[in-house]
């Protein structure tokens, strides 16, 4: 059972991914671009390392990208203060004013994938998938974590 419901969850995402990528190419958006958009208008002054942790993704394709908004002039990466070796970063008015269009995809991917299903059917759905993914990051003292989050596996070392 747990396969099915692992293997609903990889092709789902991996559709997303698709559809992302082909609507996000002609503004030179690839990779963890939008992700990193979403992440710092709910948190602005994020770090690379705290957007890698929460999404669970390789710091060095957060740092990549990262420094591609910056580039693109999307975002603005500056030395955190108490850290150095850590750059916060904020939104520029270019990267403001992509956020309807990432929106958009977001808003008509889950108007997609909704679609028949009731807000009750929903709710639950969102309240299952909440524990299945507290449980994949549970703490585990003699295991290493199967679900591949390194601020988890840093905690433990």
């Amino acid at each position: 059972m747990a396969d099915q419901v692992l293997s609903s969850l990889l092709r789902i995402n991996r559709q997303r991914m698709r559809l992302f990528k082909r609507a996000l190419a002609p503004y030179g958006y690839v990779g963890v671009m939008h992700l990193i958009l979403f992440h710092i208008r709910r948190n602005p002054g994020a770090s690379q390392e705290e957007i890698a942790g929460h999404f669970s993704l390789d710091k060095t394709s957060v740092a990549r990208d990262a420094r591609r908004l910056e580039e693109m002039g999307h975002i603005r990466r500056q030395p955190d203060p108490d850290n150095r070796r850590q750059y916060q970063l904020y939104l520029t008015e270019a990267g403001e004013a992509m956020l309807p269009v990432l929106d958009g995809l977001h808003d008509d991917f889950a108007a997609r994938i909704s679609a028949g299903i009731s807000r009750e059917d929903w709710k639950t759905l969102t309240r299952l998938l909440q524990r299945v993914e507290d449980n994949c990051f549970a703490e585990e003292p003699e295991k290493e974590h199967a679900c591949g989050n390194d601020s988890l596996k840093k905690e433990k070392e």
